[in-house]
């Protein structure tokens, strides 16, 4: 999975495709009993990147934003912040590339306490990547409200071997309750990055793996599934196809309300036996596999890298799920019954999408970071381009009625979701490639290469 990606004053770093490998056996789950998975707490708090584990990125607890104020920046942070910012009980938390996790006060973004993890990667010991200087926490974390626990996973170095480590710590205190070490027996450590968005599902943290961009070494996607208690073995989902089929979407994998976890992949590396490479998998969250979705011109796709996994499925009401990739085609799928090859229930021409995408009813906004944001109108069997706008191609978030991006120019740029029109447009922090705003109590917040900026509207802080 290859992208060419910019961004401006230095070369955008980048998520690549996402490495791994094992073998968990491919047989098909027909059942799973699960309680559902944690979502975003109550109160407008922003616990999973877009909110809530179905990735929908609407923030409906939030006032209105307008007119936007600079409430405040943050000390410099030790490293750049890649993944969505979590807002949770008057906190504001990120990790960096640096392997440290940060808890920013929500008021006034003073660092309430940081947590350092480990010794970050160097660049020059991996095969190809284009992550400097520091290779860490490059994912999104993710809360579970219910524990007040966060959980955070990256790359460290020891001498010369890399790992793969999950952490959690309290989110009151920052105090490191435990680690786990998430490498898998025979890989080539430096081959995989974990940059998909970490989720939550029957008391599992749900990590994806894929590569480095370039596509280097021999990497496989995988899923794992660890116990929130430490306690009992880490559960693996192998994507069957020699090589790649990366999970690697920054906006990561979705939960359903069954408990089921919904993974996209790119691009496999067989154009003749269907190897799930740019596919949608249904997975119960032992990492049984229950069914897949994947597009008839699924070979082709492999073929020329057009990852479909390159942005997260969101599910939306009516148990529908929309996926647009590189492939640029969009789909509606039945969250209950993937359908196989070419079961779609609709379908769409679109853009290159990379990231998240925010859903406001009836419309879905996809990110498309060549050039412009889009949005569709969603029926239960039918899908149709409603907009597109050329002023904010990155990844949204839809808080006090605007849809709310990065664009490339470092602005923070809120639209119209029923027009795609320009209605806000201030500057920012400069940011990580497919930065995506948080919005939760009160604040508008995005995380940059060396600092972290809060905004609020004309009633501040929520509570």
């Amino acid at each position: 999975m290859r992208i060419q990606v910019r961004r401006r004053r230095r070369p955008w770093p980048a998520a690549g495709a996402v490495a791994v490998m094992l073998s968990v056996g491919p047989a098909l789950a027909t059942t799973a009993s699960v309680r559902p998975a944690a979502t975003a707490a109550s109160g407008g708090e922003w616990t999973t990147y877009g909110g809530s584990l179905t990735r929908q990125s609407d923030q409906s607890a939030s006032p209105v934003l307008t007119p936007l104020r600079s409430r405040w920046r943050s000390p410099t942070v030790d490293g750049q912040v890649f993944g969505e910012p979590l807002i949770y009980h008057g906190l504001v938390l990120v990790g960096t590339e640096a392997d440290t996790v940060y808890a920013l006060s929500a008021s006034s973004g003073r660092v309430v306490w940081r947590r350092h993890l480990g010794r970050p990667v160097s660049p020059g010991s991996l095969p190809c990547g284009n992550i400097s200087p520091a290779v860490g926490i490059t994912s999104t974390m993710v809360i579970d409200p219910t524990t007040s626990t966060v959980y955070a996973s990256g790359s460290t170095s020891s001498g010369s071997s890399i790992h793969h480590l999950l952490w959690a710590l309290s989110v009151g205190s920052g105090a490191l309750l435990w680690t786990r070490d998430l490498d898998r027996p025979g890989w080539s450590a430096g081959s995989q990055l974990q940059r998909t968005a970490l989720a939550l599902a029957d008391g599992k943290v749900i990590v994806g793996f894929g590569g480095n961009f370039g596509d280097c070494g021999d990497y496989h996607g995988f899923v794992m599934a660890s116990p929130e208690s430490k306690l009992g073995s880490v559960a693996v989902y192998e994507v069957p196809t020699s090589r790649e089929g990366a999970i690697w979407a920054p906006s990561g994998v979705s939960v359903g309300a069954s408990g089921n976890v919904f993974a996209a992949t790119g691009n496999g590396a067989s154009n003749t036996t269907y190897d799930e490479g740019d596919s949608v998998i249904e997975l119960t969250p032992s990492m049984q596999r229950v069914a897949t979705f994947a597009p008839t011109n699924w070979a082709h796709d492999n073929e020329v890298d057009a990852d479909l996994g390159s942005s997260a499925p969101v599910i939306l009401p009516g148990n529908r799920i929309v996926i647009l990739g590189k492939e640029e085609v969009a789909y509606v799928l039945d969250e209950n019954h993937l359908g196989g090859i070419g079961g779609e229930l609709a379908s769409a021409p679109g853009c290159s999408s990379r990231g998240g995408d925010a859903w406001q009813a009836p419309l879905l906004l996809v990110a498309c970071p060549d050039a412009s944001m889009m949005a569709y109108r969603v029926g239960a069997r039918s899908l149709q381009v409603a907009w597109r706008s050329s002023n904010a191609p990155g990844s949204p978030t839809i808080a006090g009625g605007i849809a709310w991006s990065v664009d490339g120019s470092g602005n923070l740029v809120g639209l119209s979701p029923a027009t795609g029109r320009q209605l806000v447009s201030v500057h920012t922090v400069d940011t990580e490639h497919f930065a995506a705003p948080s919005a939760g109590e009160g604040l508008l917040v995005v995380g940059g290469s060396s600092q972290v900026q809060a905004f609020d509207g004309p009633k501040g802080l929520l509570g």
